[in-house]
C-alpha cells in the first residue's frame, strides 16, 4: 500500500495544520510518512498545497501521481 494525498487551498485556510495532523495520524497508525508543503503564496488568498505520501514501506520522496485530492477552494 502506497498512497499520496494532495490538499490544496487558499493561504490561511489551515493547510499546514490539516497536513500535519493527517501526517501524525498516519505515522501513529504504523505507516511510513513523507510530507511537504508548497509555499507558492504567503499572502492570504493565494493558492498553496500540502502533499502527504504514506506507505507500509519506507518512503523518501514524493510521487507525481495523486491518489486522493482534497480541494478546500474552487
Amino acid at each position: 500500500m502506497d498512497y499520496t494525498i494532495l490538499i490544496g487551498g487558499e493561504a490561511g485556510q489551515g493547510l499546514q495544520t490539516i497536513g500535519e495532523i493527517l501526517s501524525q495520524v498516519f505515522h501513529e497508525t504504523g505507516f511510513y510518512v513523507f510530507s511537504h508543503q508548497d509555499y507558492m503564496s504567503r499572502i492570504r488568498g493565494g493558492h498553496n498545497f500540502y502533499q502527504i505520501r504514506f506507505s507500509e514501506n519506507p518512503v523518501h520522496c514524493s510521487r507525481r501521481n495523486i491518489d486522493i485530492l482534497i480541494a478546500l477552494n474552487k
